[in-house]
């Protein structure tokens, strides 16, 4: 096994066992590990808190962090109070967590094992379980897309424990709750051998394999002690007395059924978790390396990037919003959604972000998923999608009402209702994202020049013809609004960016006896956005025609062209936008709702959102105005409001998608892909701008090329 270095981390005191440990840690104390099917979160404790398998939209077994007391966990940590620090090892996703008691020092590496795809077996298992899983998409497409995909997953959670100095008495607890703690486990303890025990959990076809296991150890030691588990309370548990040298493998392991269960714990019995460590550690490294940024923000940049590729599913391309639900935007408030899902909209900003820093094989992935979702219509397209493409009743909204909530946040969400609603704004972010595939000729690296380019002229054709004939329809907006629907600006502002777009591949994509009724229509909605969205009193844009509501989704027109960055309406909006929406700290929210108080906030309009409570600052949409100010020539100011974001940043360098600007304190679902984005393009503008790269023209017509 070769060396792993780790990263900077930051010291955090383990309370785990002290007299009264805290029922719910800060969202910013946890590290995120995943393989690009899952992810888990997992607090300086060891404990793993949140964990749905073997998939992100899977019914979750690890959920202390929503039910401190129902919720289940896997911690692994020593038996006695101890002191933490958390850091990835240097460009991984594995998280190194090193306790220092009164008697030793322990070091745990959590990770799920990844490994590149070796092609041909690999590739033939996955395809056939592709084409099971999407019956609808042709058997070419599935085998064509798993050629672009490049992690191999074991679905499996490997903790490897090393007492580094003195000595540790090590305790390790699994309590899993299936189905969202709605099943009660069953549990079949499973003989092994002296240093190794073994468990088979299980409820309503649900299968987890446990293990712990001495490893070999470098150093002679004489007699350890046994590996016992016992059970308490439908929790496994053991305690190992661990000397300097001495290591511990603990580990869950999904399984299908019963039958695969037991071959799997056969199998795990002799494994080589070194190797598990070493290929992990080689594919993250590896896919670190690509990152083409080069500027001042290294570090942040790649591990936003990190936590996107987390953020993937990789056997169809889907990008999640984050790994949870229901995290909330207030504590103790009802704004608490799941997340664990692909909306095409936060999916279009990733592609964009990933091809900005090299990662063409993400980029693609997603615009052929996107394909592969064969609409026959506009209105086919809907906002959301599960990580395999389905829409419809499995995404239902539903509430949890057993649990508690993260620090008592109710409801508990499953399901989405935002994927019923009408949203404008995501056929203009679809078209970009269309329009950048074909310029960047199908996103295809130097390793992928053998692979086709889908066909993407039937989409891009129904888009627009969509567009054209709904612009002027009511909609829910960016924000997903549950009051009711209105004509939301930005929204406008999009369907006039689909159209643009269309019209600029029309000549590549044989289109041009569209292009005039395409482009009157779009510029008819220029006309009327700039006579009903404009609010000369305020010298603004405003969120919906007629209303006094600022949004600071406005921020993101530059990146349109929809208005050039000297054009003075622009500027305004920008300037009015900041101070109408800012907080303490230079904090921007995104709008204000209608319940919320107005301490700290220019009082401009309220957004019914028809939902009670307040919500904290939202962290994008300040990247959004660091952008903005890159675009408008203002680097330094723009560098410094970064820079200030950047102290935001959990200890780890991972975002949520909200800030609470008085305390500080996370808000929202976590690491949220729309942040990192969101940071990903800033730091990119802003080395833009310094070079003199940074444009906010219009995308031009393609001829192909």
């Amino acid at each position: 096994m070769d060396t792993h270095t780790a990263g900077t981390g930051t010291r955090m005191v383990d309370e785990h066992a002290s007299s009264v440990p805290p029922r719910y840690r800060p969202i910013s104390q946890y590290a995120a590990i995943g393989d690009c099917r899952t992810a888990a979160l997992v607090g300086p404790d060891g404990s793993i808190d949140w964990c749905c398998m073997p998939h992100f939209d899977s019914e979750a077994v690890f959920l202390r962090i929503l039910d401190a007391e129902r919720g289940g966990y896997f911690r692994v940590c020593p038996l006695s109070s101890s002191a933490s620090t958390m850091a990835y090892l240097t460009g991984t996703n594995v998280l190194n967590t090193d306790f220092t008691t009164p008697t030793g020092t322990l070091r745990l590496l959590d990770f799920m094992p990844v490994r590149p795809r070796h092609r041909g077996h690999d590739l033939a298992d996955l395809g056939q379980e592709l084409v099971s899983l999407l019956p609808g998409v042709p058997r070419s497409w599935v085998l064509e897309r798993e050629a672009g995909n490049d992690v191999a997953a074991a679905h499996r959670i490997n903790r490897l424990a090393t007492c580094l100095l003195g000595e540790v008495d090590l305790e390790v607890v699994l309590k899993a709750t299936f189905d969202f703690a709605r099943q009660t486990p069953s549990i079949a303890l499973q003989a092994i051998g002296l240093h190794t025990a073994g468990a088979i959990v299980s409820a309503a076809g649900h299968y987890l394999v446990f293990l712990v296991r001495r490893l070999p150890s470098q150093a002679a030691i004489p007699d350890p002690s046994p590996v016992q588990l016992s059970v308490e309370r439908d929790a496994l548990r053991t305690q190992i007395h661990l000397r300097a040298g001495e290591r511990v493998v603990a580990l869950v392991h999904n399984a299908r059924d019963e039958g695969e269960a037991h071959a799997l714990l056969g199998s795990l019995v002799g494994h080589e978790f070194d190797a598990d460590l070493d290929e992990t550690v080689l594919y993250w490294r590896d896919w670190s390396s690509r990152c083409r940024y080069q500027g001042p923000y290294q570090a942040d940049v790649s591990r936003s990037a990190l936590a996107l590729k987390l953020c993937t599913f990789e056997p169809t391309g889907a990008i999640i919003a984050a790994p949870t639900t229901s995290l909330p935007e207030q504590i103790g408030g009802v704004r608490n959604w799941d997340y664990r899902y692909t909306w095409l909209r936060d999916s279009a900003f990733t592609v964009g972000a990933l091809a900005a820093l090299g990662y063409q094989g993400e980029a693609r992935d997603f615009v052929h998923f996107l394909h592969d979702l064969q609409p026959r219509s506009g209105s086919d397209l809907h906002v959301l999608y599960s990580i395999l493409g389905h829409s419809g009743p499995q995404l239902a909204e539903q509430t949890l009402d057993h649990l508690e909530g993260y620090c008592g946040s109710r409801p508990v969400r499953i399901g989405n209702g935002a994927a019923e609603q009408h949203q404008l704004d995501i056929y203009g972010e679809l078209l970009e994202a269309v329009y950048s595939y074909v310029v960047e000729d199908g996103f295809r690296d130097e390793r992928r020049k053998h692979e086709g380019i889908r066909d993407l002229r039937a989409l891009s054709l129904l888009v627009a013809d969509y567009v054209a004939d709904h612009w002027q329809d009511l909609d829910r907006g960016i924000w997903e609004v549950r009051g009711p629907e209105r004509a939301f600006v930005y929204s406008r502002v999009m369907c006039w960016t689909a159209l643009h777009h269309a019209c600029a591949l029309s000549a590549h994509h044989d289109h041009g006896r569209h292009v005039a009724r395409w482009s009157a229509v779009e510029q008819r909605i220029f006309a009327d956005i700039i006579e009903h969205g404009y609010n000369v009193e305020l010298g603004s844009f405003t969120q919906a025609y007629g209303d006094h509501t600022l949004d600071a989704a406005n921020l993101r027109w530059l990146k349109t062209g929809f208005l050039p960055a000297n054009d003075p309406r622009m500027q305004s909006t920008i300037e009015v936008t900041r101070t109408g929406l800012q907080g303490p700290a230079g904090l921007l929210y995104r709008y204000r709702p209608a319940g919320a108080e107005a301490a700290g906030v220019r009082d401009i309009g309220r957004t019914d959102d028809a939902l009670p409570g307040s919500e904290g600052a939202f962290l994008a949409c300040t990247f959004w105005l660091v952008t903005d100010l890159s675009r408008l020539g203002r680097v330094e100011e723009a560098r410094a409001l970064f820079e200030q974001l950047l102290s935001h940043a959990s200890p780890l360098g991972l975002l949520s998608e909200e800030i609470d600007p008085y305390s500080g304190e996370m808000l929202g679902n976590y690491p949220q892909a729309f942040t990192h984005i969101a940071l990903i393009n800033a730091a990119v503008a802003i080395e833009q701008a310094v070079q003199g790269r940074l444009s906010s023209q219009a995308p031009t017509t393609y001829q192909g090329g």
